[in-house]
């Protein structure tokens, strides 16, 4: 669905009245101009993924509404972490794996010990 440039634009318009917002004041806020926003809002183009996540923030729109199957965290960091897992490359996305699996093996062996 992060392609459907309507389903998109509908979404952040739903989201946007229901926050009371002007395109132009949501446009401030996540630092777009606003003929830009009118454009995403209408459907003419997909946001990129740092403007995606400004609006989710900002409008706080559940990533289940766009097909993310990510549970909706009531914890701000993990919802953190979550969307900049979203923000990495492939390359940063195995370096970061290989921490995680490198810790997860070092607390293992630890409790091992104990």
């Amino acid at each position: 669905m992060f392609y459907d440039k309507e389903f998109l634009g509908n979404k952040f318009k739903e989201y946007r009245k229901n926050a009371n917002l002007t395109q132009e004041a949501l446009a401030e806020k996540i630092g777009i101009a606003e003929k830009h926003y009118g454009k995403l809002e209408r459907g003419a183009f997909v946001p990129s993924l740092e403007t995606f996540f400004k609006l989710v923030e900002v409008l706080k729109i559940p990533f289940s509404e766009f097909g993310f199957n990510l549970p909706d965290y009531k914890d701000d960091l993990k919802e953190k972490l979550a969307k900049e897992i979203y923000l990495l490359n492939e390359n940063e996305l195995k370096f970061y794996s290989n921490i995680i699996q490198s810790v997860k093996e070092f607390n293992k062996q630890e409790k091992l010990k104990q």
